[in-house]
């Protein structure tokens, strides 16, 4: 390019990522100068989405200052093709600080917004349950049991395998890790009361929740979802059919009578696996454990596992359920809401599990 009223700027070789900051600088250089540009390409001109970007960028500049005399590009059917779909992608506008702390802001409040109707509508959920749980006992005939052994089964039968597995695991990771330490102080046989007591007040007990929590919880949302975007249960209350009383109460009931079940079937497991570790690692013999298990560990500790358990069920269904009737007609809100479920029940047994702790440990339980 030369130094005069017009100019030819010709283009040759590969355009890609490797454009070199000559050129870019070269380029620059162009865009600064009152120089009307003829743009010519050579015989080996090529280029990508990278070498395409850089020049539709610099060619639609030079076109706003009507400075582009000639452009062999709009001739080149490659170079037409990667600018007719970059120039289709929305280029966000800039925005400044003021812009950002305002969206910020908006967002905040919409985000607890939205929060406190949730928290709303899950106490007018909490109350209509409530009162169906009453008007169910007081009619006993009116409770499905038939629904509810379906969902004992469904939670009980098809659970137990996965929790029995994983609490055995736990039980191996929480024998094994605390082995390697108290081994350090030759104190090897208090392992049995450290597995034991922790197996039996808390990981036992929360695993299993957490478990059930992704499987019922999931399955509840789902199912009362489904029905709610299909308009079943808006069906069932214009024949005079109460959908709390046919589609909760059961799940309640059934989550209610099946985790201390899965949580006793997971503190064997847990113990299996510690003792199986205390055995191989520890040579503590399966008697030896035992009768150590018997003298030193408080059967509170079983006790306070156990007590959590329906706790954690009552948590679990109502979340999967209140997600459920919050379903919109449609099938996206399905899966948000499945997946809200699951994370929330997950959240909320922590958060249980861990008050219950405090307050068990501070009385002396």
């Amino acid at each position: 390019m030369t130094k005069k009223e017009n100019a030819t700027l010709r283009l040759d070789g590969i355009w890609d990522y490797r454009i070199s900051k000559s050129i870019l600088s070269q380029l620059q250089a162009i865009k600064l100068t009152n120089v009307k540009i003829n743009i010519v390409l050579g015989e080996h001109f090529d280029l990508d989405f990278c070498g395409g970007g850089v020049l539709l960028e610099f060619v639609t500049e030079l076109e706003s200052q009507q400075r582009i005399l000639e452009n062999q590009l709009q001739q080149n059917p490659k170079s037409q093709k990667i600018f007719k779909i970059l120039s289709t992608k929305e280029i966000p506008s800039n925005t400044n600080l003021t812009q950002n702390i305002i969206k910020i802001h908006s967002d905040s409040f919409i985000i607890i917004k939205n929060n406190i109707k949730t928290l709303i509508l899950s106490l007018g959920f909490l109350g209509e349950i409530l009162y169906t749980f009453l008007a169910s006992f007081i009619n006993f005939k009116s409770i499905r049991l038939k629904a509810t052994f379906y969902f004992i089964q469904e939670s009980l039968i098809k659970a137990v395998g996965i929790v029995a597995l994983a609490c055995f695991l736990i039980g191996i990771v929480i024998a094994y890790q605390g082995s390697i330490q108290l081994r350090q102080f030759g104190a090897s046989i208090l392992i049995v009361e450290m597995s034991s007591m922790l197996t039996l007040r808390e990981m036992a007990p929360i695993i299993t929740a957490i478990i059930i929590a992704g499987r019922s919880a999931s399955a509840f949302s789902a199912e009362i979802g489904m029905m709610r975007a299909t308009q079943e249960i808006d069906a069932m209350r214009v024949m005079g059919f109460n959908p709390m009383t046919f589609l909760v109460v059961p799940r309640m009931l059934a989550l209610c009578c099946v985790l201390p079940l899965v949580v006793f079937i997971a503190d064997l497991f847990g113990l299996v696996g510690s003792m199986f570790v205390c055995q191989i690692q520890l040579d503590i013999s399966t008697e030896q454990f035992l009768e150590r298990f018997l003298q030193m560990v408080d059967m509170r500790h079983f006790w306070v596992g156990i007590a959590k358990a329906p706790f954690f069920g009552l948590i679990i269904s109502f979340i999967g359920c209140f997600h459920g009737f919050s379903v919109a007609k449609d099938t996206r809100s399905i899966g948000v809401h499945t997946t809200k479920s699951v994370v929330e029940s997950i959240f909320f047994v922590i958060a249980f599990d861990a008050i219950c702790s405090v307050i068990f440990t501070e009385m002396g339980w």
